[in-house]
């Protein structure tokens, strides 16, 4: 039976101007999702880089596109979870898609508990194996 892979849109959000801690954050972030049976773990760009420099493209800091196995989803979000408990000041924001199915969860420690995001996790489940 092959399985479908999903497509997650992760953004970490900072209050404040702070590219260089954003840019550190979404480092370690990415380093730990890498971690798990993911499929890939991508940066997010912006296009081309303007003429006359020397990078190929553009990385926006902050967000990254994780492909993975459906199967896989409940223990990212365990991680992400974790990850924002050690880090509360850290927001993520998540846009999973599954083929055409797509759902936005917005976890933010000081606003949603543990309690709701399991929940939300499990409802997310339920939906993208329907």
């Amino acid at each position: 039976m092959s399985e479908y892979l999903a497509e997650l849109f992760i953004e970490v959000l900072l209050d404040g101007e702070d590219h260089a801690e954003l840019d550190e954050l979404t480092r370690q972030l990415k380093a730990e999702v890498e971690d798990l049976s993911v499929d890939s773990v991508e940066d997010v760009t912006n296009g081309s880089a303007p003429d006359g420099t020397k990078a190929l493209d553009i990385t926006i800091i902050g967000q990254m596109v994780v492909t993975l196995a459906p199967a896989i989803i409940p223990p990212l979000f365990e991680l992400l979870k974790s990850w924002v408990e050690r880090k509360p000041s850290t927001p993520v924001k998540i846009r999973v898609k599954v083929g055409k199915r797509t759902a936005l969860i917005e976890y933010d420690p000081t606003k949603t508990s543990a309690q709701e995001l399991e929940v939300l996790v499990k409802t997310l489940g339920k939906s993208l194996k329907a």
